[in-house]
């Protein structure tokens, strides 16, 4: 009886991450996304197609501030200093390790190396809760220009799979990314009376 229940069901594909297909449903529902872009679902990235996945290193984790790994960080660390940027912060942090997490499956798939090392010194989480969104909309900012310029380059490599799919992965995270911007700078614009200084 068994064998004809399996016969009649759908089976999940060997290797599926289910955790990571609801993870990716749950933040493309969120406010803190850009529901209109989505990430690439078809094509596989492969090594040797012309893109590098050294062009994604900084973008992935690098010490400069932007990196979605610094990003994270700067977004729950000021989650928990300021009350009033909590909400926020923490679905713009969802947001940005969903973003770490595409990186890396690229940079793999590209033949690329995750473990590298990295710190958090350089990050400015700010001494209030405006100048906190000062700092994060720069590193948004930040990051919208550096994808830019990964996106000239692999729009300037000759079109195949990979560069289809990471195309459509870079939309989306500069949609993303956009979409913080806008957030952030609708913040400081309703809060516009407070000082950067002020707590």
């Amino acid at each position: 009886m068994k064998e004809k229940s399996l016969m009649f069901s759908l089976m999940r594909e060997r290797g599926t991450n289910l955790i990571d297909e609801l993870t990716t449903a749950l933040v493309n529902n969120m406010r803190f996304s850009d529901h209109n872009v989505l990430y690439p679902t078809y094509g596989v990235p492969k090594p040797n197609e012309g893109v590098r996945p050294e062009w994604f290193y900084d973008a992935y984790k690098a010490s400069n501030g932007y990196s979605e790994l610094d990003s994270i960080h700067m977004y729950i660390t000021q989650e928990a200093m300021f009350e009033e940027l909590g909400e926020m912060m923490m679905g713009v942090a969802l947001v940005e390790m969903k973003h770490l997490d595409k990186l890396g499956d690229l940079i793999m798939s590209l033949g690329g190396q995750v473990a590298r090392p990295g710190s958090t010194e350089s990050i400015e989480y700010g001494s209030s809760p405006v100048e906190a969104v000062h700092f994060a909309l720069s590193a948004e900012q930040s990051a919208v220009k550096g994808y830019d310029e990964i996106m000239e380059k692999v729009i300037a490599l000759p079109q195949n799979e990979t560069t289809r799919y990471t195309l459509t992965l870079l939309a989306k995270l500069m949609a993303d990314e956009r979409l913080h911007i806008e957030m952030f700078e609708e913040w400081l614009r309703e809060n516009a009376n407070r000082r950067r200084g002020d707590e």
